[in-house]
């Protein structure tokens, strides 16, 4: 903790000795400085501080100088701080503990010590942008935010939340991009469905590029554990261009892109009135939602072609592959499409979905 030393007193209590000494009333006393009765009355119980102008007619009339009025008030000023900034210190503490020390150590930098540091908590305040990580409780941190379900959630998923959506805003800050052209995504949907069939090390760098070159700025962060948040899409004006950033919960490859494309969609359909945070778990989806989950299936699988291949009722893994094929994506794509459309249970085909550990190459 801070170390405090506190002053004996408030400085009113020197006003008040030097009143009783003079054997004043505080109302002839105020007459005298030139102070109202209330002022020296509020000041003798401490209740109101000695600024500049009440110094100066307390120096004149003792005799002595501005500087030690002064200095008086402000030495009691900074142990009222110190305590303060102590105890928020202790509260910032508690709440670091529930934030993941990996996510800390692998994304920020911070190892976090088993033993109270001030070191760690301002290093923390720093990355996260905020005087204090309390604030990050608050569910007007992010006033104009729009969610995929509307409903109260508790203040530990609402601090890990702003968490990571603050990290996400920070790795932004560093990215240099083109300013936004939803055509030139539109018209690379092959390209992007080619991006399925590599591995992380391969397709990162090049979709990360790509991302730029429409006006993107594409932020893969480690799921926070907690947070409940898949993915952000925030729209800077600044710029004029995009944020988009998503997270590798659940490690699963096609639920990585299928979040990926999510977040494209709501910048695609022009969702610019607000941050659009989507969520991991959610049962009840709203239009704006509705419309980026069809801007997902309709990118990576053509939606004509995938109705005619369902119609045929043939899901054999050969049948799959020979699909994910023409369709120019991975295999997992179209296993993974058909286990959400409920036309094959999830446990088919465990075998043939595909894991990204994308935490080792971002």
């Amino acid at each position: 903790m801070i170390e405090t030393k506190r002053p004996a007193f408030h400085p009113g209590v020197i006003i008040k000795d030097a009143i009783d000494s003079l054997d004043m009333t505080q109302s002839e006393f105020a007459n005298r400085v030139g102070l109202s009765v209330k002022n020296v009355s509020t000041l003798v119980n401490g209740e109101s501080n000695i600024t500049f102008g009440v110094a100066i007619k307390l120096a004149t009339f003792f005799g002595n100088s501005v500087e030690g009025w002064l200095n008086l008030q402000t030495n009691y000023d900074l142990y009222l701080y110190r305590e303060k900034q102590n105890k928020e210190y202790a509260e910032d503490w508690e709440i670091s503990k529930k934030i993941s020390k990996e996510f800390i150590k692998n994304v920020l930098g911070i190892e976090l010590s088993n033993k109270f540091s001030t070191k760690n908590i301002d290093d923390l305040r720093r990355s996260f942008s905020v005087t204090s990580l309390s604030n990050l409780k608050r569910p007007d941190l992010y006033v104009f935010y729009h969610t995929s379900i509307n409903k109260e959630i508790d203040e530990e998923m609402m601090m890990l939340r702003n968490a990571w959506i603050s990290i996400a805003e920070q790795k932004a800050r560093n990215i240099r991009c083109s300013t936004f052209n939803k055509d030139k995504i539109i018209e690379n949907q092959k390209k992007l469905r080619y991006l399925t069939t590599l591995a992380p090390e391969v397709f990162l760098p090049r979709l990360k590029d790509f991302c730029n070159s429409c006006g993107v700025k594409l932020v893969i962060l480690p799921y926070l554990s907690g947070s409940n948040v898949n993915g952000v899409t925030k729209w800077i004006d600044s710029e004029d261009c995009a944020l988009v950033a998503v997270n590798d919960c659940g490690k699963d490859a096609d639920k990585f892109w299928f979040a990926l494309f999510h977040e494209f969609g709501h910048v695609i359909k022009n969702h610019k009135r607000h941050m659009t945070i989507s969520l991991n778990k959610n049962d009840v989806l709203d239009g704006e939602e509705k419309e980026a989950n069809e801007f997902v299936e309709n990118l990576l699988i053509d939606k004509e072609k995938y109705n005619e291949f369902v119609k045929r009722n043939d899901f054999s893994i050969s049948s799959i592959n020979s699909f994910a094929k023409q369709q120019g994506v991975a295999p997992f794509i179209v296993i993974g499409r058909l286990q959400k459309d409920k036309y094959i249970p999830w446990s088919k085909y465990k075998e043939q979905k595909v894991k990204y550990n994308i935490s080792l190459y971002i």
